[in-house]
């Protein structure tokens, strides 16, 4: 594939994220792909185990990928759904499904570099089968002018004795309006870990949150942890729900939250329920500023407030 043919604007946006461009282009490294550019598919590449297949529809993309049952990818499977012009609505229907004993990881990138009144909206369906290891994190870049509203909304199926670890990360450009909702449902003998990152930088940008784990078979286990940080204006709600809805499960939710500047706002709201005695499901949640001392420690070392806080902060969002 030639550098013509595939949407280069709107995968530089991975360098941000500290990932190889060439990763995900056809033709280029190891691993099955699929390119998208609005509601063309630029590049679509195969491998051994795993299935591949886009539909174009007016608005965007129906696709499916299917993890074959006892395959071990050991290659990321890389996703790229962008958009390159300005305005308009996008919308996604992923449908992922990782069959009995596989394992894998799945790498999405959504990227709007030029959004200036772009819709983008996601209607995924996963379903991970029993004894499979499976990982999804998925970037996003909006651009640098606040101009997009993204909705993804995630429907996640966890088979029994299956690991499951979920990874969002919203750090880099000018979030927009961003609206999230992922469910995730954990069989039994089940782990999820769910780790969600975003930084609002200004006044424009508002980011609303809710992961929900609700572990519903014998000795499931989960972690959410959340890291935000709003300034200039920004606002982040992050809504971590647990329910432990059978025995011996065990949930715990973990929200941290920076706010800077004048009129930003954080805002966290952990939501936890157990209905039976011998489950346990727990929370913490901070929010405000970071401590004084960190702050003059590096200022000692020559650093406005400014350039100390921006390092804390990138330090958080990087921390695993």
């Amino acid at each position: 594939m030639s550098k013509e043919q595939y949407p280069d604007e709107i995968l530089q946006s991975l360098e941000d994220y500290n990932i190889d461009i060439k990763d995900f282009l056809p033709g280029h490294g190891k691993g099955a792909k699929l390119l998208l550019d609005f509601n063309k598919i630029s590049g679509v590449e195969e491998m051994k185990g795993v299935v591949l297949k886009g539909r174009e529809i007016e608005n965007g993309i129906v696709a499916d990928v299917i993890i074959k049952e006892g395959a071990v990818i050991e290659e990321p499977v890389h996703l790229c759904f962008g958009v390159k012009k300005q305005s308009g609505i996008q919308q996604i229907f992923p449908r992922i499904i990782a069959e009995d004993n596989s394992e894998v990881t799945v790498r999405a990138h959504c990227s709007f570099p030029n959004a200036d009144g772009l819709v983008h909206k996601m209607f995924g369906h996963f379903y991970i089968g029993n004894n499979c290891k499976f990982t999804y994190s998925e970037t996003h870049y909006h651009g640098e002018k606040s101009g997009a509203l993204v909705a993804p909304v995630s429907y996640m199926y966890i088979g029994e004795n299956s690991i499951y670890e979920n990874n969002f990360n919203l750090t880099q450009g000018t979030p927009g309006r961003v609206k999230i909702m992922l469910d995730i449902y954990a069989m039994k003998n089940s782990v999820i870990r769910s780790n969600i990152k975003a930084f609002g930088k200004g006044k424009g940008d508002s980011i609303r949150i809710r992961d929900s784990v609700f572990l519903e078979g014998e000795n499931a286990r989960s972690v959410i942890k959340m890291k935000a940080a709003a300034k200039d204006g920004g606002e982040v709600l992050m809504y971590g729900i647990t329910e432990g809805n059978a025995k011996y499960c065990n949930g715990h939710v973990e929200c941290q939250e920076i706010v800077l500047g004048k009129g930003s706002t954080c805002r966290a709201r952990p939501f936890i329920r157990a209905i039976d005695s011998t489950s346990t499901v727990s929370h913490e949640a901070s929010l405000g500023r970071f401590p004084q001392k960190w702050l003059d420690e590096l200022q000692a070392k020559g650093l406005s407030e400014e350039e100390a806080t921006d390092i804390l902060v990138e330090a958080m969002l990087k921390e695993e």
